[in-house]
């Protein structure tokens, strides 16, 4: 399971002073009736559970782009609109994929169910108990499953494989480039005008060299800035939209195995050689082109499900905010 990001500890004495004062009234509101999905029956703490999670998702996510004072700020502010409605999504989850599961004639093996991970600790924070632990824990196994049932190879959504291997083949590149970066130390745009032409001039030697046929992988151990480079050696596989224009367009232009001219993107001077395309990659990539080629995904689908599923919500969802969640969850010890 994903890495949840724990409360303020300097809160956390408080929080267990609440709640004991007032685990009575905490209790009776985490018990009392949310939702009916698809005639299951859903308690306001499961969904309060759900609604901090999904708080918490979004905080670890936003993370990671170094935004650490998320709610104060104006995405914030849009997220905590939509809080609410992707928290009734994942409670209609949590019931409807046991259903479809089911409906699929799927059944889930013991090692399966361990192949979600050990539950987060901090779940209990967010007023998990230890049922509703195990029905998440269940609930992700099960889309695990239901990913491969239908998007997997062989699945029930997936193309003829000739339809894919000519999408991949119509649709895909793969190139190597020497890069001469215009960036400085501190990954800034370089603004010296002798310097710049320093590196084009560089840029230029590189091509001459590789146009005589020098070793293009040995001009990249030479020359090439990319740090990108060593994870991907036998160079980049993409499509559409995964490269900067620069080096996108010049890729399609070039013939098999031929070499471009320097071209400057905002990264610096780009020699570049086209490769025929690995049919081993192709598998990093089934996923998209199946996408592509349907127009669904496990997540559409799921979309697709909460939009049909018969739900009714009850008055006390409109109760429920932001700033008063933890007064709705389950009392966990």
């Amino acid at each position: 399971m994903r890495q949840w990001i724990r409360r303020l500890a300097a809160a956390f004495s408080l929080l267990l002073l609440l709640t004991a004062c007032s685990s009575g009234q905490e209790a009776s509101k985490a018990s009392q009736l949310a939702m009916t999905v698809a005639g299951h029956e859903v308690e306001v703490g499961t969904y309060a559970a759900n609604y901090l999670y999904s708080k918490a998702g979004i905080e670890n996510m936003m993370y990671q782009y170094g935004i650490t004072d998320l709610w104060d700020s104006e995405i914030g502010s849009s997220y905590k609109e939509h809080l609410g409605e992707i928290a009734r999504s994942q409670t209609a989850s949590l019931y409807l994929v046991p259903d479809q599961f089911a409906a699929a004639g799927l059944t889930l093996t013991d090692e399966e169910r361990q192949s979600a991970g050990e539950p987060n600790p901090n779940l209990k924070e967010m007023g998990f108990t230890d049922g509703l632990i195990d029905q998440f824990t269940e609930y992700y196994a099960m889309l695990e499953k239901l990913d491969a049932y239908y998007f997997g190879e062989n699945g029930v959504m997936v193309p003829e494989e000739s339809e894919i291997e000519n999408y991949f083949q119509q649709n895909y590149m793969r190139a190597k480039h020497v890069l001469i970066s215009a960036m400085d130390e501190n990954n800034q745009p370089i603004t010296d005008e002798g310097t710049l032409a320093e590196l084009e001039a560089t840029a230029q030697e590189v091509y001459r060299r590789a146009a005589g046929g020098e070793d293009f992988d040995a001009l990249i151990a030479e020359y090439g800035q990319d740090p990108g480079t060593s994870s991907n050696p036998d160079g980049y596989q993409f499509t559409d939209g995964e490269m900067v224009t620069e080096f996108q367009e010049t890729v399609k232009a070039l013939e098999m195995n031929g070499i471009s001219e320097p071209v400057k993107s905002d990264y610096g001077w780009h020699i570049i050689q086209r490769l025929p395309l690995l049919e081993e990659g192709r598998a990093s990539v089934f996923g998209n082109i199946v996408t592509a080629l349907t127009g669904m995904s496990m997540d559409s689908l799921l979309d697709q499900w909460v939009n049909e599923a018969e739900i009714t919500e009850e008055a006390v969802l409109s109760e429920i905010t932001f700033d008063n969640v933890d007064n709705y969850k389950y009392s966990v010890s």
